[in-house]
Order: structure tokens, then sequence, then C-alpha cells
């Protein structure tokens, strides 16, 4: 045998020490005599010639007798010379008791970036066909593994599917075996397929492991980074007096910050009513943050300068670094980060926001309301997109941080630094390629902030288009995406969702109320699907209602006030709505009748100050412009579709 894969019978002791059962077994040579007692028995090729047993006729199952078991061995040597592979001294047999139950699977890769992951679910010969399988990092907590398992569908085997009576620990504590293996031995790949769900537990019938000396490493710094929220003394280096230049917007919009504020330019002169220096050099004391808005070839200069005045923050805004193929200077700003240890956000991005300290050091909208909600984006034109987005609707924030290319700063680092910041309630992050997957999964796990993540780069095209963006690898989506999931993390599908989804973190029991039963019925669905529940109303409830609506209207929720409905209509039921207890959201669903006056129904919500959250539904076009514009003017949430308003309702 090879000396980095085991024989069969050599794993069945090795799973053995970590509390794995498998069958009854024993090893025979090519012409040994065979002697077995426990029928019906299997018999398997062991060979480091054979890979996939099945594959090639390696394995014959269903023998009641020594005499099966001879003639099966027979058929496999046959099997496998049509196979042209022929066997020597060095192969041999593994005879095993048959177990009967439900095929799952167990295993593990290391990938390059998470490190050491394990596969569970669905086996058998379909494992690739369904892909009924979650994704669990090694050093994944219990409730990880929980969550984990409860996102595959052969998962309900252990809640009582069809009153079967097996225990979902059996699968955490092979799990947390697997994790144990891994922690003490140098495992490439691991492969337990089948492994048998029995009444008696879980029985490993077949394993794969391949040894060698893991090749994952993380690029950590030694030192404790300086806090990048630390922020007294700021200066933009590259400030401009020219209009539409980088250097003049991020200039205008760092006036509000509550600090000290520092404009440098070669030209000197003044900007903004403040002086411009001609260097660095020429500001007296310490900088603690720089923003570099120069061309790519001063950047690094300017960084020589900058440590000179004990920086901690370093901000490159210029673009021309790896993501054009210039990888050489961005590698040595990143060691210059870690040789003189201050923090890096960029190249190549679009700035810093923090609320508390009004410091807008982007070249984004320099309108950002106030908020409790983090974003932290790889991408700058997401990220401004998102900020004009946010700003027209009046979602507020408390940081945003653009990382670039990430040359250091990413947002493993920024997730525990956010944690600690009282202003911030919740964590959005727009990601492309990820590194340092392991300690990302750290930083999220001893996260107690709600995290919403988008992943872009899904598929194979995508995956090229972010490496010439952000000059950012992407490894596999569906592992990445199942390992975000057992952490806690709310994945969203839109980026829209990355601000709207945490405004409606805490929904569950949603009222509707519409002049149309067709759509109304289509958001019901629509809420379903999104795992969220629609509020049932009581014998009082509806009596009440009764009073205030035409006889017709529904008698349940979504309360249907009929296709005639005017302002006072909905108004009267939006009132009585609001003395629910145990609702979290109010959809206003407005579709354009003969009858509908929009504009006024929206209205409404400028004139009473609801206890629930109230958010408008604007169907159809034309008729909807003048409520929409108003929403807009008066910084009302609207939806103007079903769709888009069910899909940032977080997923339980």
């Amino acid at each position: 045998m090879a000396k980095d894969v085991m024989s069969e019978s050599e794993l069945y002791k090795f799973l053995g020490k970590y509390g794995i059962k498998t069958p009854e077994c024993k090893s025979v040579g090519l012409d040994e005599k065979i002697s077995f007692s426990k029928f019906p028995a299997v018999i398997k090729i062991q060979s480091p010639k054979v890979v996939h047993k099945s594959d090639v006729g390696g394995v014959i199952l269903h023998l009641n007798s020594n005499e099966d078991l001879e003639n099966g061995r027979r058929q496999i040597i046959e099997n496998l010379k049509k196979h042209n592979i022929t066997l020597d001294s060095n192969d041999g047999f593994i005879i095993t008791q048959m177990v009967f139950g439900e095929e799952l699977y167990v295993g593990s890769v290391e990938d390059a970036t998470f490190g050491n992951v394990i596969l569970f679910g669905k086996g058998g010969i379909y494992l690739e066909l369904y892909k009924d399988v979650c994704y669990i990092e090694a050093n994944a907590r219990k409730d990880e593994i929980k969550r984990a398992i409860a996102t595959t569908k052969i998962g309900e085997l252990f809640h009582g599917f069809r009153g079967f009576d097996y225990k979902e620990e059996w699968a955490i504590n092979l799990i947390e075996s697997v994790q144990k293996m891994l922690k003490e031995n140098n495992i490439k790949e691991l492969d337990i397929n089948p492994l048998k769900l029995t009444k008696d537990g879980l029985i490993a019938v077949d394993a794969r492991i391949l040894k060698g000396d893991s090749t994952y490493k993380e690029d950590n710094r030694e030192k404790k980074r300086p806090d990048f929220l630390d922020n007294k003394r700021v200066v933009i280096v590259g400030a401009n007096t020219e209009k539409g230049k980088t250097g003049y917007t991020i200039a205008r919009n760092a006036r509000s910050f509550e600090g000290e504020l520092f404009y440098v330019n070669a030209k000197g002169g003044e900007l903004f009513g403040k002086k411009l220096y001609k260097s660095v050099n020429d500001i007296e004391g310490d900088i603690d943050t720089a923003v570099i808005v120069v061309a790519a070839k001063f950047v690094i200069p300017t960084i020589h300068d900058l440590v000179k005045k004990n920086l901690k923050n370093l901000i490159i805004i210029t673009a021309g670094f790896k993501e054009a193929g210039n990888e050489k200077d961005e590698l040595e700003i990143a060691r210059l980060g870690k040789e003189h240890n201050f923090n890096i956000m960029g190249p190549n991005c679009l700035g810093f926001y923090e609320d508390s300290k009004k410091l807008n050091i982007t070249f984004g909208t320099g309108e950002v309301h106030s908020g409790d909600l983090a974003f932290i984006s790889q991408s700058g034109a997401v990220l401004a997109s998102l900020m004009d987005r946010a700003a027209e609707l009046n979602i507020g924030f408390s940081h945003l941080f653009s990382i670039g290319n990430a040359a250091d700063l990413r947002a493993v680092d920024l997730i525990p630094m956010l944690d600690s910041a009282k202003t911030c309630k919740a964590i959005t992050i727009y990601i492309e390629g990820a590194a340092r997957g392991r300690s990302l999964c750290e930083s999220i796990r001893n996260c107690k902030k709600p995290i919403y993540l988008f992943k872009a780069a899904k598929s194979e095209a995508a995956k090229k288009a972010a490496f010439s963006h952000t000059g950012n690898l992407s490894g596999n989506y569906a592992m990445f995406h199942g390992i975000m999931k057992s952490l806690g993390v709310h994945v969203v599908e839109t980026l829209d969702s990355l601000i709207f989804a945490p405004l409606f973190k805490d929904v569950k029991n949603i009222v509707v109320i519409t002049n149309a039963g067709g759509p109304g019925t289509v958001l019901t669905d629509a809420i379903s699907n999104a795992g969220k529940n629609l509020y049932e109303l009581n014998a009082s409830q509806i009596a009440e209602l009764d009073k205030a609506l035409p006889p017709m209207w529904s008698h349940n929720n979504p309360i249907d006030v009929i296709g005639d409905a005017l302002p006072d209509r909905y108004e009267h039921a939006l009132k009585i709505a609001d003395k629910f207890d145990n609702i979290d959201l109010i959809y206003m669903l407005i579709t354009p009748q003969d009858m509908t006056d929009a504009l006024g129904t929206v209205k409404i919500l400028k004139q009473h100050n609801f206890k629930h959250k109230v958010v408008p539904i604007l169907l159809g076009g034309e008729n909807m412009r003048e409520a929409r514009k108003f929403c807009l003017d008066n910084d009302i949430l609207f939806f103007a579709s079903i769709a888009q308003a069910c899909e940032f309702l977080p997923q339980s």
C-alpha cells in the first residue's frame, strides 16, 4: 500500500480509535482460504490501484456463504481485468458483514479558503447526483453543526420523519469525531460512503483516507492591530481644488469631521477655508489616519513619510495596483503595513465613513444618514450605489468600509472591531473573493451582532470578472454559502437586501391590508415562502373591523378592504391593525383601481404615528407615480412589487 493511503482494514481500526462504529470484518489475500461467519456479507477489493471500487466491479454484495465469498473474489478479479487492473501479492480483499440502513455520507476536503471542511449528507452512489450535503468548518461548534444538518433534506430523518427514531446526537457526535481526527492527523481527504444509519446508530461501511501535510496557510499579523475606528487626526493626501476630481469630493465630504482635519497637495494653497500643506512632513505632530488620493507612483513614497508620523490607519483610494497587474507595489504596501503595524484599507477603494465622528472620507454621496448599520463592501461601485439608495430612503449607517483590493484589512479584521462598536447594531457584507477563511469563521463565530452577507462571483464567468475587478479569487460557492449558513449568517440573494434586510430582522408576524384579493394572495404566498407568518385574526379583532369595513371585506388576513377603498377605509383598517399585539409589520398593498387614491393613502403614514412598522407596496405604473414621489420626498420606505417586498425578509 502507498504510505499515504490506508487499506480498508487499517481504516476500520483507525476509525474505531475515534469512536466511529464499523462492521465486523476480515482481510484475506488473493488465494487465502476464506472463513467468515457473519452473513449476509460483502467482499471488496483492497488495493491502491483502485479508488472507486464500485466503478470497476470491485464490490460484491449479499453473499450468504463462504462459497459465495470465494466466487465473489473470483468475479472481482475478472471485473478488474476488464479495466486493465492486474492484482499482485500487495493486493487483497476485505470481507465485511452487510449493514442495512439509510445511506449517508461524511467526508472532508482541504479547501484553499477554509482549510479542512467537513461534508455530511445523503450518501451512496447518488451522492454526486443529488448533492444533498452540508458544509461544516473544521472548528465548528455544536450549534453550527446542528444548523448545517438542518439545511439538508436527509436531516429530517433525525426529527421523527415517518416515525423513525433516529437521534440527531448520533450525527453531531460523528462529526465531532471527524473534527478530532482532523486536528490530530494530517488528512488531506476523507470519504466515508456509505455511512449506514441504523437503529443502533451510524456505522461506517466503506471509507477512504488520503494523508498528507496541510498546505493551508493564513497570512495573519503577529502584532495586535491598532483600532481602525480610532480616528482623531486625519490627513487627506491629494486633496484637490478642482471640482469633479476625487480629491475634491473626499475633501468636501470630510469637512463635517469632528476631529482635526488636514489637507495635503504639493501645489499648496487653500481649500474650503483650510490650508493646503505641500507635504505630510509640514504637519506638526502625529497623524493617526491618512487618506491617499495621489497617483499610484507616489503612494509608496507618501507612506514612507506617513510612518514617521506614527500612522495607525491608511486608506488608499488610488487604483492601479493588483487589479491592473501591478501586484509588486501592492505587496510592498502590505509589507510596510506589517513592518510598521498600521492598518491598510484598499488600494482601489471608495473610502471610509464613521457616523459617531461625522467622518466621511469617501467619494460617494455626501448625504449619509445616521443609523446603526455597518456595511463592508469589496466593491466601491456597489457601496456607492447602495449609499445613494439608502440616502434616498432615509436609511442610515454607523460605518461604511470599502476594502477594495484588500491588501490588508478584510471583513475578518473589521467584524471584531464592529462587534465592540456601540453605535453598530448589525453588520452587512458584500464579498467577492474570500481569504483567511478559517479566521473569518472565527470572527463571525464570536460576533454577537447579526451579520448579513451577499456573495458575488458564484459562477465560473463571474469568478473571472471578480479577478479582473479586485484581484481576488473566489472559491466554491456552495461550500462558502453552506459554511456561512451554519455560522448563523443571513445570506441574502440581492444587493438591495444588504441595506433592507436588517430593517426586517425581527419580523415574524405580518398583517396585510389590501384593496385586491389576487395580489393579496400572491403576497401571502411570498410571505410564507420567506418563512414568515401571516397573523391570524381573532373574533374580537374581526368584530372591530366589521364596524369599520364593508360587509364583504375578507374577514381574515389579508384584510381585503375591497377595490373601491378610499384613504379613509385604509386609515380605519390601519388604526385597528396597529392595536394588535404580537405583530411586527403591516404591509399596505395598493393596486391601481378606478377608485384608488394612492397618494392620499400613503399620506396617512405622515398624518399618524403608528406603533408598528407600516410599509406600502405600490403596484402599478403611472397611477402610482405621485404616491412613490411622496414616499421618496418624505423618507417613507416603500416597495414597487410583491417580490421586492418579500426578498428582504431574512430567512429564519
